[in-house]
C-alpha cells in the first residue's frame, strides 16, 4: 500500500481516539468495492440504461459461495430501487431483489415477488393464477430490473419444478421487456441447462477466487482502507497478503473475517497496525479444513441414526 488511504468513517473513528468507536466501526462490516465487482455493476448499470429490451438479454452472476454476491445483489438493488427523478410516485421500484434461498419452484418465486411488494396473495394460489396477477404489479411500480439471488435454487427442484420456474424467468423477461439478473453458484449453470433457451438469453458474469494478481491486491488495499488502525498493515504486500490468500483459499467473506478478527485484536491489544504474527495468532484453520473436521465427525457420530 503506498499511499494511507482511509475511508471517511474509519478516518473519524480514528480521529476520535474512542476505541469503543473504532471497534464498531470494524463490526458494521462495510461492503468493500473492488474491480471484480465494479465490472459488474457497470454492466448492470448498462443493462439498466437499456431498458426496454427484447425480453431476452439477461445476466448470471456466478461464484463459489463466500465471494460477497448477495451483498452486492442486495446493494446494486437498494441503490437503484427509486428512480432518480425526485417527482416520481413513492410506489416506483426502479430495481427489484428477491432471494430464492429455500425456493424452488415458480409459485415459490412469484410469491415471492409478491411478497417483497406487500402485496396481498392466497398461499394456496397456483403458479398460473399468481403469474397475471405479478405481471401487472411490476407493470405498475415501474419495475426495469428484477433480480435474483441464490438463483441456483433453480437446479435442487425436482425436473417439473425446474421446467416451471425457467418457464416463468422466461415469461417475466418476454412480458416485462427488462432484463432478469441472476446471482448464484456454478449450479445455476447447471440448472439453465434444462432450458437451452432461457440458456442462451443469459451472458455469464463470474466472480473468481482471489489470487496472486492485480485484482485481489487492489481488493486488499480497499479492505484496509475500512480499518480505523493508526499504522498502515500493507496487506496487499508479501508475506500478509500470500498468507491471506492461502489461508482464505480465495473466498471474499474468509479474507473479510480474518482481517477484521485482526484489526479486533490489535486494537485490543494495543497494535498500530496488522502484521503476521498478530495473523497467525488468531489461530485460524480454512474453511476446507472445518468441513472435513464435520465430516470426520458425523462419520464418527454415525449419521445413519439421523436418517442422512
Amino acid at each position: 500500500m503506498t499511499e494511507r488511504r482511509l475511508s471517511p468513517a474509519a478516518r473519524a473513528a480514528l480521529d476520535s481516539g474512542d476505541d469503543a468507536q473504532r471497534l464498531q466501526v470494524i463490526r458494521r462490516k462495510p461492503f468493500v468495492r473492488h474491480a471484480v465487482i465494479g465490472t459488474i455493476f457497470e454492466r448492470l448499470e448498462e443493462a439498466l440504461d437499456d431498458y426496454p429490451t427484447e425480453g431476452d438479454s439477461h445476466i448470471l452472476v456466478y461464484g463459489l459461495s463466500g465471494m460477497g454476491k448477495s451483498k452486492a445483489a442486495e446493494l446494486f438493488a437498494e441503490r437503484h430501487r427509486h428512480p432518480d427523478d425526485p417527482n416520481a410516485p413513492a410506489s416506483v421500484v426502479q430495481v427489484l431483489y428477491v432471494s430464492m434461498a429455500g425456493v424452488t419452484s415458480g409459485r415459490g418465486l412469484l410469491m415471492l415477488i409478491l411478497h417483497k411488494l406487500g402485496a396481498p396473495y392466497s398461499a394456496g394460489s397456483s403458479a398460473e393464477s399468481l403469474y397475471p396477477t405479478v405481471v401487472s404489479l411490476l407493470a405498475r411500480v415501474g419495475t426495469k430490473m428484477l433480480i435474483i439471488d441464490e438463483i441456483h435454487n433453480v437446479a435442487f427442484g425436482n425436473r417439473l419444478e425446474r421446467l416451471k420456474v425457467l418457464s416463468v424467468i422466461k415469461g417475466l423477461g418476454n412480458d416485462l421487456k427488462f432484463t432478469i439478473v441472476g446471482f448464484g453458484t456454478p449450479d445455476a449453470l447447471r440448472a439453465l441447462k434444462w432450458d437451452p433457451q432461457i440458456e442462451r438469453r443469459f451472458e455469464p458474469m463470474r466472480i473468481p477466487r482471489w489470487g496472486r494478481n492485480v485484482e485481489t491486491y487492489g481488493f486488499l488495499n480497499s479492505l484496509e482502507s475500512t480499518l480505523p488502525l493508526s499504522q498502515p498493515s500493507f496487506l496487499s504486500e508479501d508475506p500478509v497478503a500470500d498468507w491471506l490468500i492461502d489461508q482464505s483459499e480465495g473466498l471474499t467473506r474468509e479474507i473479510v473475517h480474518l482481517v477484521r478478527r485482526g484489526a479486533v485484536k490489535a486494537i485490543r491489544n494495543g497494535r498500530a497496525c496488522i502484521d503476521l504474527p498478530l495473523l497467525k495468532s488468531l489461530k485460524y484453520r480454512p474453511a476446507s479444513v472445518r468441513r472435513a473436521e464435520i465430516e470426520r465427525v458425523l462419520e464418527a457420530e454415525g449419521t445413519d441414526r439421523f436418517g442422512l
